[in-house]
């Protein structure tokens, strides 16, 4: 705990230095827009300065007005208005202006000083404006008008398996760049790109391209490179004169000896670029941290990082919490992040939908594989192809540089089943051909639910499969056997598990009573087998590339009744709040954290009927002794290739027992307390 603790402190530390979640923000002079005011409904005008807000809230942003489907309280799928006044600082006056939000959802129209600016339409993605012309020098009023109605000509086209929650609820900042300038607004990107063209171990050859606007005077300018690795020794650098036009792109070509590679979790290795363009009047400046490495998926080896075998285990998560729904602070993202390198995954799905900035940043220093996907989920209309395209540009030009991307997501569970000419397969043909022009450096994957040879599969580099045999039907142990026969009969194809999972409510410790998968009863000890047996078949089986839990935190689905608890998915591995880790949880820390682990499973069943228990440790200590009552009981050494120890055939006495287990070499102990009320006097 304590070593957790420090962790978190130490990721804390770390990250606050930022003003922004956004890197390529920080170089410049910026105004983080955090206080607004709010009210939910249509109101014609509201976005010209005489409207009278007087009754409107006060709030702040990150803020989502769909708390509501959280809360059973009816979900509000409509219309809400944003309000904020500022003023242009001094530092930014004569300079071009940007507003950017990070994410709206889902739709948004901003307005400044009563007229239209601009529109977005998709809720996980930044956009950026250049609002020069439309500020002036004094009070300003930026008005916006959101909505997440459905839409089905933007994707996701409903709401089905996660709710699409309304609101402002990512940062949203104005920023300013002189006239000649590295151009933000290229979809909202850094506007520098970073490729590895090729890697030996003696050395990397990049290319670096710039996209850069001008609207001032100067005709010349000079841009400067510099790269520093992770202590900040310059190890290249290069200045270039260039001839200014309203809009160019440059490409330099770079190379680095002896290049330290980004190897995930064995050494998560940064380079920083420092991109400088200058005239004779000014000076701008981005920043860019990137990684070089790279990888391969082999059908019979799995995945390989830096030509070793490096396997793919790990969590898919949604970007929300209990107490906030969407709207999260980097506080809260830095604890996601953490939890998730406490389990010891060596990779992470952002599902299903581009995640937040600091996500990126955060996986990139810790070490995670990344798969990263646009919100392409199960119904489709067959008038959503542009605006899928869109995400897909944003999704991958946004996040370009992170060097913890190696799987772009297409789409999930889509409903094609009609044949290779519905709408829905041609625009994911679309979308791969789209994929793969922007970024030939990574490949694409997508998540069935279906078999390998339909119509939506095998359109991706890679297909995924969501399996969920023991839980939505069959047993468990049956993913094995899928797993063989699938890999027999599609040899060259690699496989992946996009999702396995099983619920689990911790106020339900009698296995006795589980009712699955839409029942009232959901047994946490089910869940903890489902996910020993599923974990057994996965890890022995080199050749499925990645497997991911579904999912790390339990989340929103409005309209759902299962498990107990109304609008809830309970298949995390934490709850909802953050404030439990379910026994699964540390049955995978035990099995992928090198930190030590000494736990006691069914904690939560503290009032049994049986005297005789079997007592579980998911541990990847060498030696446990077990104490009942203070009374040793046993020790045993670890032999089980799960982290399990089990001590069988363990009395209890009638009423409360102390169970305690203790490793002398760590010190470390565990301690629960189970009542007994015996049937038989």
């Amino acid at each position: 705990m304590k070593k957790q603790l420090l962790y978190l402190i130490v990721l804390l530390l770390n990250v606050n230095h930022l003003s922004s979640q956004v890197p390529h923000i920080q170089t410049r002079n910026h105004l983080t827009l955090s206080d607004w005011t709010f009210k939910k409904g249509i109101y014609n005008g509201a976005e010209k300065s005489e409207y009278n807000a007087a009754d409107w809230a006060t709030i702040k942003v990150p803020h989502t007005y769909s708390m509501d489907a959280i809360n059973g309280l009816g979900y509000y799928r409509g219309q809400a208005w944003y309000r904020t006044m500022i003023t242009v600082p001094e530092s930014m006056k004569g300079e071009r202006l940007f507003l950017r939000f990070e994410g709206v959802g889902h739709e948004v129209e901003i307005f400044i000083n009563g007229k239209k600016t601009g529109k977005h339409v998709g809720g996980y993605s930044a956009f950026c404006f250049d609002v020069t012309d439309a500020l002036n020098e004094q009070n300003n009023l930026i008005a916006l008008k959101v909505s997440n109605k459905p839409n089905f000509r933007r994707i996701p086209v409903n709401d089905e398996l996660f709710n699409q929650y309304g609101g402002v609820y990512r940062p949203v900042h104005l920023f300013s760049t002189p006239q000649a300038h590295i151009d933000p607004n290229y979809y909202a990107s850094p506007g520098v790109f970073v490729e590895t063209k090729k890697l030996t171990a003696q050395l990397a050859e990049l290319e670096v391209r710039v996209h850069i606007n001008n609207t001032s005077a100067n005709s010349e300018a000079e841009i400067s490179y510099t790269i520093l690795d992770e202590k900040g020794n310059k190890v290249w650098s290069k200045k270039q004169e260039l001839e200014l036009e309203n809009k160019l792109t440059v490409a330099e070509q770079v190379s680095i000896e002896n290049p330290r590679r980004w190897n995930g979790r064995k050494d998560p290795h940064l380079y920083t670029l420092q991109v400088l363009l200058k005239t004779k009047t000014s000076t701008d400046t981005v920043t860019q941290k990137f990684g070089i490495r790279n990888f391969a998926v082999d059908p019979n080896q799995g995945f390989m990082l830096n030509e070793n075998n490096y396997p793919l285990y790990g969590v898919a998560m949604h970007e929300e919490w209990q107490q906030v729904g969407p709207a999260l602070t980097k506080e809260h993202h830095q604890t996601d992040l953490a939890l998730i390198d406490e389990i010891g995954a060596t990779a992470l799905r952002l599902s299903h939908y581009q995640h937040s900035d600091i996500s990126y940043v955060l996986s990139d220093e810790i070490g995670l594989v990344l798969w990263s996907e646009i919100p392409y989920v199960h119904n489709w209309s067959g008038r959503e192809g542009g605006n899928a395209k869109q995400q897909l540009n944003e999704l991958i030009l946004q996040n370009y540089n992170h060097p913890s991307i190696c799987f772009w997501g297409l789409w999930n569970e889509v409903r094609s089943w009609a044949g290779k000419e519905t709408p829905a397969v041609k625009l994911t043909e679309g979308l791969q051909k789209l994929a793969k022009e922007l970024d030939p450096t990574r490949l694409t994957t997508s998540a069935s639910d279906k078999k390998m040879d339909s119509p939506m599969s095998r359109i991706s580099d890679l297909q995924s499969f969501n399996k969920y045999y023991g839980w939505y039907g069959g047993e468990a142990d049956y993913l094995g056997t899928w797993l063989d026969e699938t890999h027999k009969a599609f040899p060259d194809d690699p496989l992946c598990v996009s999702e396995y999972g099983a619920g689990g409510n911790l106020l339900h410790q009698d296995i006795k009573k589980l009712e699955k998968p839409k029942g009232a009863y959901f047994a946490e000890q089910f869940q903890t087998e489902y996910h020993e047996t599923s974990w057994k078949l996965l890890k022995d089986r080199p050749f499925v590339w990645g497997s991911f839990v579904w999912n790390m935190f339990d989340f929103s689905v409005a309209g759902w009744n299962r498990g107990g608890t109304p609008n809830l998915n309970h298949k995390g591995l934490i709850t909802y709040d953050r404030k439990t880790k379910k026994d699964a949880f540390y049955f995978y820390k035990a099995n992928w954290s090198a930190d030590p682990v000494l736990y006691l499973a069914e904690r939560r069943h503290t009032h049994r009927t049986q005297r005789e228990a079997t007592i579980k440790v998911f541990t990847n200590l060498p030696k446990v002794t077990l104490y009942v009552n203070e009374k040793k009981i046993a020790t045993k050494s670890l032999t089980s290739d799960l982290a399990t120890i089990k001590f069988s055939e363990v009395i209890l006495k009638e009423g409360k027992n102390k169970i305690e287990v203790r490793n002398e070499e760590t010190g470390l102990t565990d301690v629960v307390y189970w009542e007994i009320q015996s049937d038989k006097k």
